[in-house]
């Protein structure tokens, strides 16, 4: 769906499409024929771009329309990307947690071997078994940390992922907004069926009765 113009709905090209494709209806086409005298296609339609501003008024309450729900979709994406923001801000905070989780699960698993390969040298020595079992038991402790640490981790990448999926899901699309869209082409319709097929044919009935009223003369 194109914009028309800042300036308004009789700048730009998509005046001159939608005048095109009143030229193209059943209705001028045939009038075009019938009228003797009638300017030709171009003049017609170098008249009816000299008249923009008084077409353009037939559908003024239809641009209204479609220029507040363009205003519209444009706060509601302004306010969907500065959330997005937000939520990339608070997503790059959280990316703390499974470093340091990763920190707390090696130097876990560090431990637990150091103390239980120590626990179990003095146990297998046999000098001091409280001291052997004090590590094996400091060993077997790291390791049910690390294995929690571990567990967490995945536990939280998985919420992570299905939060960004979430998101994506609800994200609004970054085409057209469907209630602009519509308005447009309300205004498209009102502009071609109460603007432009009205002045063309009242131009071409012009010619008519001015065509008439030269035959009359003596």
């Amino acid at each position: 769906m194109p914009d028309p113009e800042p300036a308004g709905p009789t700048t730009g090209t998509d005046f001159e499409r939608i005048l095109d494709q009143a030229l193209d209806t059943e209705q001028v086409r045939e009038s075009l024929a019938r009228t003797a005298g009638a300017p030709d296609r171009a003049r017609l339609r170098a008249r009816a771009l000299a008249a923009r501003a008084a077409i353009t008024a037939a559908a003024a309450v239809e641009y209204r329309d479609y220029t507040a729900a363009r205003a519209a979709a444009t706060d509601r994406r302004a306010r969907c990307d500065e959330a997005a923001g937000a939520s990339a801000g608070a997503h790059g905070e959280g990316r703390l947690l499974p470093l340091l989780a990763v920190l707390v699960t090696s130097q876990s698993a560090v431990a637990a071997a150091v103390f239980l390969l120590s626990g179990f040298a003095l146990s297998s020595l046999g000098g001091r078994p409280y001291i052997g079992g004090g590590l094996i038991t400091a060993g077997l402790i790291a390791a049910a940390v690390a294995i929690g640490a571990v567990v967490g981790d995945r536990a939280w990448l998985l919420t992570a992922a299905a939060h960004d999926r979430s998101a994506d899901d609800t994200a609004p699309a970054s085409g057209d907004d469907p209630e602009v869209a519509k308005a447009w082409e309300a205004w498209e319709l009102a502009l071609l069926e109460r603007g432009m097929v009205p002045y063309l044919l009242g131009r071409l009935e012009e010619s008519r009765l001015s065509e008439r009223g030269g035959r009359s003369e003596p």
